[in-house]
């Protein structure tokens, strides 16, 4: 679990409409999370938080 890769997640979420587009399809948090941990990413709730004060 890292700030670096909710970073990233946000980074690709703004970039990858695809990726952005399937993460939102996603209705409830615990699949959200697992394809989200499957493509790499690791980060707690207060990480991502963190992260998206920073970016927007």
């Amino acid at each position: 679990m890292s700030h670096q890769d909710a970073n990233a997640f946000l980074d690709r979420m703004k970039s990858d409409d695809t990726f952005n587009e399937a993460v939102n399809r996603m209705e409830d948090v615990e699949t959200k999370m697992a394809f989200i941990n499957r493509q790499g990413y690791q980060f707690t709730s207060d990480e991502l938080e963190d992260a998206f004060h920073t970016h927007f």
